[in-house]
């Protein structure tokens, strides 16, 4: 191959690896205007999740500005002590680490990500390497115990290997602002599962290698939380601004499911395949029989 043949393939790559950085932040930035503090103060004033503790077999709820947790179901709870500095302040998000008994992260605004180690009795911030403190969404790790992720409005989603001691920025996320994220370990994926993301312009799904967001089945409304089956990954559960999905392909496509109340603001999923969801006006709500009825635990 002659010099001048080198050079103008060396040349060529040059503009293509410029190219591909101006992309890279633009959507960084197309991310932050879509994604501003505003949308996150709404969101976690209005905001409710659960998650589940497989070790102790407990559902961990945020109820308005205040985190209980509840180990017959739902029938009897009892609220979490947070830090002087969290209390009173909307919790966007909570997850339970996968296989470690006690372990909880809650995000907080103002406050960031806050981790217990010990149930809820005592707690340590954990936000070494995240830009800011306006975390709209965390998720567990389906296997991997000390793997958890963050979104941060208007920076991009971080991942921790560590246990939240250190994050890591891991890509700009969808266009849309997140509310809420799941991972799961459906078969398929370059890694170790998929990632699904909660938006206001419905679901969207990448591989954990975080290859590129898409899609999720177009659910073309707003998403205000998912769930996936522990037992089935492939079974994905989306609360929309119009009622109850299912999606039984891995977010590929859904169909309308029962659900207790028209609109609701979180799900969950248990190993033993019950299905929780908290209805808008903060009813909690559990089903047994994937979705064909629905009962109030602690009516």
């Amino acid at each position: 191959m002659s010099r001048d043949v080198v050079a103008a393939s060396l040349a060529r790559h040059a503009v293509l690896r410029r190219v591909g950085a101006l992309v890279l932040v633009g959507a960084v930035l197309a991310s932050g205007m879509m994604a501003g503090p505003g949308a996150v103060a709404a969101a976690g004033d209005n905001a409710s999740a659960l998650a589940f503790d497989g070790a102790s077999g407990a559902v961990v709820r945020v109820d308005g500005h205040a985190l209980v947790r509840s180990l017959d179901g739902g029938r009897h709870r009892t609220e979490l002590a947070l830090p002087a500095d969290a209390r009173g302040r909307s919790i966007a998000a909570v997850a339970v680490a996968a296989g470690e008994k006690g372990v909880l992260y809650a995000a907080i605004t103002d406050v960031g990500v806050l981790r217990s180690d010990d149930g809820g009795r005592g707690w340590s911030t954990r936000n070494a390497g995240l830009p800011a403190l306006n975390v709209t969404a965390l998720a567990a790790h389906a296997d991997q115990a000390a793997t958890v992720y963050a979104h941060v409005a208007g920076h991009g989603i971080f991942r921790s290997e560590d246990g939240g001691l250190h994050w890591k920025l891991m890509d700009a996320g969808p266009r849309e602002p997140i509310v809420g994220l799941i991972h799961s370990n459906m078969p398929g994926s370059m890694q170790s599962g998929c990632l699904f993301a909660a938006t206001g312009k419905g679901g969207q799904r990448a591989m954990d290698c975080f290859c590129g967001w898409r899609d999720a089945g177009g659910l073309d409304r707003p998403v205000r939380a998912l769930a996936y089956d522990p037992r089935e990954p492939r079974r994905v559960w989306a609360a929309t601004d119009d009622g109850l999905y299912l999606s039984t392909d891995g977010g590929e496509g859904w169909s309308r499911a029962k659900g207790p109340a028209e609109k609701l603001d979180a799900l969950l999923t248990t190993p033993a395949g019950e299905l929780f969801a908290v209805a808008n006006g903060g009813a909690l709500y559990r089903s047994a029989d994937g979705a064909r009825t629905w009962e109030r635990p602690d009516a």
